[in-house]
């Protein structure tokens, strides 16, 4: 038995999702994969309901649960098979509600939170969705937004941001509470320092540069580090931005960004973070210090999501230890499974590891959508291995087909009219050229 890591993403196809599973590979100077991964191409079930357009965001609640939200602005909730099955069965819509969502509106996010998920359109409309099956609430804040996150070390809680829209926390139970018209709760002496309803933390922008003008406001991504009192957002930009929510202002602003901003990051073990710009450049950064530690090489496409790959071991991992750490999906339509080096001790300098590369490309699947997709966990499978390849591989295949393919011809003389005549030039058979007992061979 083999040990997999299994996911499941949207097709090119509407109304069709696709159970990936990578058999795990071997870490070392050189990264072997025992074999190809297995794909299932899945068609959801939707029976009284609306069939799914294209998915455009998708996220995992457990108990073989999942969340997705389509072109059709529709949020529907599967029942997915487990993760064992030999064979994966269709998924099965069991809910369905759709979102009002206005002209040019896009999916700003969705992400899970305690009793159910909050999705978020550009329009600035969130919208809450119960898993118990009762009715959507919903209100609007400021707009434009981009990005939202959730994390499971505070499940009543959710982060957004956007184009001048700054980092901002709200409490799930007290936001849908109360409608989007309700008074601003004023806790300060000024009015910047205001409150929307459910608000519970608001970041500050950064201090004006040495020509005095004010930095703009527009966040791309967002994610939580491993604390609640911890997050990240990648700007336009091009910077990482860091935040503490026991103070206001930013704690770090760091530029990595080689083109545009930063589009998608993922925090990985301690004081390690996946960033993603416009680009294809892909990277890892030190949370401690602010520096790239490597790059992807590799990497020939813009990663749009990437997507953590959870330990399965609670204590932390020494410095320098290679591990399968992330997955990216990018522009080219694939699903790539990555591996990485966590980071060095903060006081040790120079090239901190010395075989092999930090970071490499151990498997890749091509032919699914852009919009995300999710890790649902490890598993176990037989897989076919691959057959190893001879030393001189592909010569020596080919000399014994050409060997067989001679030995079954016949050798056949020419009868042409002109062979008696060119035989009678010569006087004697010692004169005549004598005839190849081999057939010249390529």
């Amino acid at each position: 038995m083999t040990r997999t890591y299994n996911f499941l993403a949207p097709s090119l196809y509407h109304n069709t999702l696709m159970d990936i599973s990578f058999p795990e590979p071997t870490i070392g100077v050189v990264n072997v994969s025992p074999a190809d991964p297995v794909i299932h191409h899945l068609p959801i079930k939707y029976g009284e309901h609306n069939a799914l357009g294209g998915v455009m965001k998708i996220v995992c609640l457990g108990d073989n649960k999942a969340v997705v939200a389509d072109d059709k602005f529709q949020i529907s909730t599967l029942k997915l098979s487990p993760i064992g099955s030999e064979i994966p069965s269709p998924p099965i819509i069991t809910s369905q509600e759709s979102v009002k969502a206005r002209s040019n509106d896009v999916w700003a996010g969705l992400v899970p939170v305690e009793n159910g998920t909050v999705s978020a359109l550009t329009s600035g409309l969130l919208t809450f969705h119960p898993s118990s099956g009762s009715s959507p609430s919903s209100r609007s804040v400021s707009s434009p937004l981009a990005c939202l996150a959730s994390t499971s070390l505070a499940p009543n809680q959710f982060a957004l941001g956007g184009k001048e829209v700054d980092v901002s926390i709200w409490d799930v139970e007290r936001t849908f509470a109360s409608s989007s018209d309700s008074p601003m709760v004023d806790d300060g002496k000024r009015k910047k320092n205001a409150h929307e309803p459910g608000q519970i933390w608001q970041a500050k922008n950064m201090p004006n540069n040495y020509l005095k003008l004010r930095p703009p406001v527009h966040h791309l991504a967002l994610s939580w580090l491993n604390s609640p009192d911890a997050l990240v957002s990648g700007t336009k930009m091009g910077t990482v931005r860091r935040f503490d929510t026991r103070q206001r202002k930013p704690v770090a602003d760091w530029k990595v960004a080689r083109e545009g901003g930063v589009a998608c990051l993922i925090p990985g073990e301690e004081n390690e973070l996946f960033f993603s710009d416009r680009s294809n450049y892909l990277g890892a950064l030190d949370l401690r210090t602010g520096k790239v530690l490597y790059s992807y090489s590799s990497l020939t496409a813009t990663p749009h999501h990437l997507l953590a790959i959870s330990s399965e071991t609670s204590s932390p991992l020494p410095p320098n230890t290679k591990r399968i750490g992330f997955a990216s999906v990018s522009s080219d339509a694939s699903i790539r499974l990555h591996t990485c080096t966590t980071p060095p001790p903060q006081d040790q300098k120079g090239n901190w590891t010395s075989e092999g590369k930090k970071g490499d490309i151990v498997g890749m699947v091509g032919g699914i959508g852009l919009s995300g997709a999710i890790f649902r966990g490890y598993g176990e499978r037989e897989l076919e291995v691959r057959k190893d390849v001879k030393e001189n591989g592909v010569g020596e295949d080919e000399s014994d087909d050409e060997e067989e393919m001679w030995e079954g011809m016949d050798e056949v003389e020419d009868a042409g009219e002109g062979s008696d005549s060119d035989e009678g030039d010569y006087d004697s058979e010692e004169d005549a050229p004598k005839k190849k007992s081999k057939r010249s061979r390529l």
